[in-house]
């Protein structure tokens, strides 16, 4: 009863009654009892500050008896006819943590693989499309190619016809024959004005058609 006059002495003023009381006794076991801290040392220095056991409550997780302070962790401080410092195992908080790393390890690794899966395909995707444009430039280089190629032929076929028939229109123009004895040996009787061979002198009669 002593522990308790001292702590509404130090709070008086800031409440009235009996909640003055409760609200000083929370604050204070807020102040010391922080998410965590140790329960054991959480203990130590509420008994230096004037509380005893019957001042708080500790209640576990798991509604399981609170036997060894060392092994919990204050998780947080409840206010009610006693303040009730909420408690978590050590133990269950590491394998929380560690379950949660690998989790979390295990997340990483899984987006890493994808994105290492993602950065594949987008390169095969590129490749592929590279290879595509590639082989399509190809083609039309190899049709353009193909083109001039037809299209010089061509021009070489034309060249060669119209040379062809340069040199029969020259050769007809150079065919001479002495008389009309040579045409007729020669099976290109009779001559129409014309006609490579043809001369006046052997068109006696003037009428266009010679060695008739």
């Amino acid at each position: 009863m002593m522990v308790l006059g001292l702590v509404l002495a130090g709070c008086s003023g800031s409440s009235d009654g009996a909640d003055g009381k409760e609200e000083s006794i929370y604050s204070k076991i807020v102040a010391i009892a922080k998410k965590g801290r140790s329960l054991a040392n959480v203990k130590d220095e509420l008994k230096d500050a004037g509380f005893s056991s019957s001042d708080y409550e500790v209640k576990s997780d798991t509604d399981k008896m609170v036997l060894r302070a060392s092994n919990w962790v204050v998780q947080s401080v409840e206010d009610g006819d006693k303040p009730v410092i909420n408690v978590r195992k050590a133990s269950d908080i590491a394998q929380e943590e560690e379950a949660k790393k690998v989790a979390e390890e295990k997340k990483a690794a899984e987006e890493a693989a994808a994105k290492k899966v993602a950065e594949e395909k987008k390169a095969a995707e590129e490749a592929a499309a590279k290879k595509a444009a590639e082989e399509e430039a190809a083609r039309k280089a190899a049709e353009e190619q193909a083109a001039a190629q037809a299209e010089a032929q061509r021009q070489a076929e034309e060249a060669a016809r119209q040379a062809q028939q340069q040199q029969q229109q020259q050769a007809q123009q150079n065919v001479h024959y002495a008389n009309c004895s040579a045409v007729r040996a020669a099976g290109a009787a009779p001559l129409y004005q014309g006609q490579p061979g043809y001369n006046g002198k052997l068109d006696r009669d003037h009428d266009g058609v010679a060695c008739e």
